[in-house]
Formats: C-alpha cells, structure tokens, sequence
C-alpha cells in the first residue's frame, strides 16, 4: 500500500466518524454514554493519544533515526488513564487536538522515504509490521470507533 493510499484510507476514517458525530449536541457528546462508560468526547480524545502515541516514535523515525516505542504491556489500563487525564479538558479542545495530531500524523507520514514505509518496527502495543500496518491499525482503529458511535446513535432512534 502506497503512502498516497493509508493517507486516504485515514481521511475516509476521519469522515466517517465526522458523520457518524455529525449534528449531535455538546450534551450528547460530553455527557452520553456511548461505548461502555465513556462519552464520544472521551471516544475522539482516546483516537487522539493513541495517534500521538504513534506519532512519537514516528517522528524521529521520518528525521532518519531508529523507530523506538514504549511498551504498553496493560494498553486496557493505559486506554482509560489516557481518558481520565482528559476528563477536564474541553470538548472544542478535544476536537482541535484530534484535528492536530491528525494533521501532523499526515504530515510525518508524507516525509517518510520508500524504505522507512516498509520497515518492520515493534507497534506501541507489542505487535510487530511495517509501518503502512501500524497506520492501517490506526484506521482500522477510527473505524471501530466510528460504528460503535453509529449503532448507539441507531438504537437510541429505535
């Protein structure tokens, strides 16, 4: 897969939870339950820190040094401190940030040479591949997200 290609596939990702998202209040955003106990707010902030979690290794690694990761052994745990550290923080903040991190992910993606892009690295979470799979995880990830957010808004519409 190209870096033309995940670009688009994490674009399409991008919209598809825009739309699924799309003409809900703040109230329903912040206050609803919509996976479990957390609120779409907490949704878009957890797709935001697993993609800053991504982009530290990446960026060193697109400046031609080595890809390096913490291990996450208990990611379950890290998914809902990394929740909680956002519980204070804005919605309008939560969604620049989203935006921002997105917007630098595309762009370290961009400065990647031919042979970073197929490269295997250790992924945050242990697993191993090459880049193109670590970002098709990070769509794959948005998605996931994306349809949870749609079944709860079609069975809220009966």
């Amino acid at each position: 897969m190209t870096k033309e290609d995940v670009l688009t596939k994490l674009a399409e990702s991008r919209q598809t939870l825009r739309q699924a998202t799309q003409g809900l209040s703040e109230e329903e955003m912040t206050q609803v339950q919509v996976e479990g106990v957390w609120t779409i707010k907490d949704v878009l902030g957890h797709i935001a820190s697993w993609e800053e979690i991504c982009l530290e290794p990446l960026r060193p690694y697109a400046d031609g040094k080595p890809f390096q990761v913490e291990d996450i052994k208990d990611y379950l745990n890290v998914n809902q401190g990394l929740v909680d550290r956002k519980q204070d923080t804005s919605l309008d903040a939560i969604l620049d940030e989203w935006d921002a991190i997105r917007q630098e992910l595309a762009a370290t993606i961009s400065k990647l040479s031919a042979e970073q892009w197929e490269q295997r690295v250790v992924f945050p979470w242990g697993d191993e591949g090459t880049v193109t799979e670590l970002l098709d995880e990070l769509y794959e990830h948005e998605l996931e997200h994306a349809r949870a957010i749609q079944q709860w808004r079609e069975d809220r519409a009966g």
